[in-house]
């Protein structure tokens, strides 16, 4: 009976413990229009509006990256980013490197006519929510 007790009462703990660590996941919908509004701020070239999308511990002059990109890519992020297909993601209910949740998408995206492969990791943690990686591979 004391055997019983005891697993019951330890398959209690470990529901409640995962339903802890759920709460801080980040969901794919979630993240994708995070990054949909995110791509939108670029295409207005509004990059204040942008930072507003990024992780507090990973601010970045958004502005310098996306014209240094467009220099050497020959592209105009104002035409438009299309997001042309989800191509893989990861998720980490809790990752050490960044004491939070982290989900990774990565998509195929067409600027100016141009196909390139964007990663973007987002993270949930204790300092907040936001883009924490962008990669763009042209």
């Amino acid at each position: 009976m004391k055997i019983r007790r005891f697993a019951a009462f330890a398959l209690i703990l470990v529901l409640c413990l995962s339903l802890v660590g759920c709460a801080n996941a980040i969901k794919a919908d979630e993240a994708k229009a995070h990054i949909k509004e995110f791509l939108g701020k670029v295409e207005e070239g509004d990059f204040t509006a942008a930072a507003e999308y990024l992780h507090p511990d990973r601010p970045a002059d958004l502005e310098a990256f996306f014209a240094e990109i467009e220099a050497d890519w020959g592209v105009d992020f104002q035409s438009g980013i299309e997001i042309v297909k989800y191509t893989g993601f990861s998720t980490a209910l809790y990752d050490s490197a960044v004491d939070g949740a982290a989900f990774s998408l990565t998509f195929t995206v067409k600027v100016s006519g141009k196909s390139a492969t964007m990663e973007i990791e987002l993270v949930r943690n204790d300092a907040g929510f936001g883009i924490y990686n962008l990669d763009i591979d042209t």
